[in-house]
């Protein structure tokens, strides 16, 4: 039988708050996360770059379907009205609420969106070999945006509404409710997939991850 071999042990920096961290060699499907943070500094596993980068183009192509097409239709005594994913943000501006306006269009449109444009923005000049200043920044705050995307929340609050209102009206679902389902799906698989340690050994050392 063949002997289990010792990992190879590195020192790996964490960029939000650079404690030093001991880290092994992962195999497929393991991470390594900060001591002190709890950020993920690594996972195991090859083909990072490629699977980032399709699930992120997933993602933009649904987030625009899910802000084009009707989110689901009301029909109440003969009348129907049509709701966007950003009627609801309407709603509450019109009637005042405009701090919760903010705070709902923030979560599920704009942080979303900032996210999905950064991991192409990242991800697509490192494919053809390139790297730019302005990556490391933007790295960083892709980083730090993930915990503001609370596409989770918005469409557990839909499914309240539908509960609410289903014994009033007759509600259809529209296909931007559909892709923004799915959107949520392939945005969290894009994440899940954004392997920070070699992205910034790339930036660090100019090596392709």
């Amino acid at each position: 039988m063949p002997l289990n071999r010792p990992r190879a042990t590195t020192v790996t920096a964490c960029h939000d708050c650079d404690q030093l961290n001991t880290t092994v060699q992962l195999a497929p499907r393991e991470k390594s996360i900060c001591s002190r943070c709890g950020n993920i500094l690594d996972r195991g596993g090859k083909e990072v770059l490629a699977r980032t980068l399709a699930y992120a183009l997933a993602s933009l192509v649904l987030l625009i379907v899910a802000n084009s097409f009707p989110f689901m239709e009301f029909k109440i005594a003969g009348r129907v009205q049509v709701a966007h994913l950003y009627t609801g943000v309407e709603q509450l501006y019109a009637e005042g609420y405009w701090e919760l306006a903010a705070m709902v269009l923030f979560t599920s449109i704009a942080a979303p969106l900032v996210m999905i444009s950064g991991l192409l923005a990242l991800t697509i000049p490192i494919s053809m070999g390139k790297r730019f200043d302005w990556m490391i920044r933007l790295g960083k705050i892709v980083t730090k945006l993930r915990v503001w995307s609370m596409m989770e929340v918005f469409l557990l609050g839909v499914i309240v509404s539908v509960m609410k209102l289903s014994a009033m009206a007759e509600i259809i679902f529209g296909p931007g409710l559909v892709a923004f389902a799915a959107l949520i799906l392939t945005s969290s698989a894009s994440i899940a997939a954004f392997n920070p340690v070699p992205f910034w050994e790339y930036m660090d050392k100019g090596r392709s991850p």
